[in-house]
């Protein structure tokens, strides 16, 4: 008898665990990014990737700033082209590739001509992750 209370107990306690979960909205469709500017699964803050710049190029403090003031400004940009309806899925592909063009560059130019290769070595290797994330395949193009 104590068995069958216990387990009523239980599934009435994974019944009201899963109602809660499904009636609690996510950040995402709040539009509340609570995770530091992430966009999406397997996306970084803009935090996370000046941090991981400043490790990897040894960033001064002014370059930080100007790094992150960077991303930011991009951050808000895809987040609005994600959103526009009124783009066609290649359209918005087309526009975002041109933001990270554009981020590239715009970072570059802060960056001295000592961290300029690393960087470039940075970007190669987000783009290969990114790539074989996107299509399962292990050997990007």
């Amino acid at each position: 008898m104590k068995l069958m209370r216990l387990l009523t107990l239980l599934a009435a306690c994974l019944f009201s665990m899963a109602a809660l979960a499904q009636q609690t909205p996510s950040s995402q469709e709040n539009g509340d990014h609570k995770n530091g500017g992430r966009m999406g699964p397997g996306m970084r803050s803009s935090d996370d990737l000046v941090k991981e710049l400043t490790i990897k190029l040894n960033l001064t403090a002014d370059q930080q700033t100007k790094v992150k003031s960077i991303l930011e400004e991009n951050h808000q940009k895809m987040q609005s082209t994600m959103k526009d309806e009124s783009l066609s899925k290649e359209d918005k592909h087309a526009r975002m590739k041109e933001m990270h063009e554009s981020v590239h560059a715009q970072v570059r130019n802060i960056l001295t001509n000592d961290q300029k290769p690393k960087f470039d070595a940075v970007v190669k290797d987000m783009e290969n992750n990114m790539h074989s994330q996107h299509s399962g395949d292990k050997n990007p193009k």
